[in-house]
């Protein structure tokens, strides 16, 4: 078993030319809160392997805001896919200092930060930046409108419902359509609740599934946040249990299929048979 590196080691690793050595300065810096590593990996967000990228920004957006001021300063410097790791980075602090460079961003010339832009927006409810919101409704990418929509179903007023459906009207796109009636089933239930939201601790799971692409490790922690929160919803599970089968994990494959079917029987009865099927075909 490889030992972590000191702090110092850390950040000097992370300029190492052995990409093997930068992922493993990566490791050794999870669950730091320092504030002299937050400008190194702001930096590492801009790394050419996409591992150490998503790892800094998981990081930076763990410690929260210490790291906030500098990585929006350094968002509003870069462009492409440098400002897309950061826009992650910022939008795990969950900060409403976000809220003004995320308003701008949903103008962002890349796809990937217009996607992370407008849907923290909505997690923030960002009440006063609607607009901008509905906005996205006509962007190009299909990623893009469906984080809107959710968006403005976190917003969970009465113009926001009526935004909602009118954008259900007038697309012909199922999955769409489908989007949609989730926004509008979630802002109804948080106005029921008086305002009150319960606040997902994990990842959306658009953002994760791009993960999928680039850190199969780092995307399977993000799901499983989603099932130690004790989400009624089948799609983490069903992601953890596709990627333990990639990664020939199978006791921990077999694990997730008996909590989900445990948990979606009780609460979201149907959804548990693909598990079942999966499960049985195992044992």
């Amino acid at each position: 078993m490889v030992e972590k590196l000191s702090i110092e080691e850390a950040i000097e690793k992370l300029q190492d030319e052995d990409v093997e050595n930068r992922k493993l300065a990566i490791k050794s810096l999870e669950r730091v809160n320092d504030e002299s590593i937050i400008e190194p990996l702001i930096e590492a967000t801009k790394d050419d392997n996409p591992k150490v990228r998503f790892g800094a920004a998981e990081i930076l957006g763990d410690i929260g805001d210490a790291a906030v001021d500098k990585l929006i300063d350094e968002f509003e410097k870069e462009s492409g896919t440098n400002k897309r790791f950061l826009a992650v980075a910022i939008q795990k602090t969950k900060s409403p200092k976000a809220i003004e460079p995320f308003a701008d961003a949903v103008n962002d010339e890349d796809f990937g930060v217009r996607k992370v832009a407008v849907r923290t927006l909505g997690e923030l409810r960002a009440i006063e930046k609607i607009d901008e919101i509905a906005g996205c409704l006509e962007d190009e990418d299909g990623g893009v409108r469906s984080n809107a929509i959710f968006a403005l179903g976190d917003l969970a007023t009465e113009e926001s419902i009526k935004i909602i459906k009118d954008a259900r009207r007038k697309e012909k796109d199922k999955d769409f359509k489908k989007y949609c009636n989730k926004a509008i089933k979630s802002a109804e239930k948080i106005m029921k609740s008086g305002g009150k939201v319960k606040k997902p601790k994990g990842q959306p799971m658009s953002t994760i599934k791009e993960m999928e692409k680039t850190d199969v490790d780092a995307a399977i922690k993000a799901y499983e946040v989603h099932v130690k929160d004790g989400s009624t919803k089948d799609a983490p599970y069903k992601r953890l249990a596709i990627l333990y089968r990639k990664t020939n994990d199978f006791d921990n494959e077999v694990r997730i299929l008996k909590t989900a079917i445990d948990v979606l029987s009780k609460e979201n009865p149907g959804k548990e048979e693909w598990f079942v099927k999966r499960l049985d075909k195992m044992v």
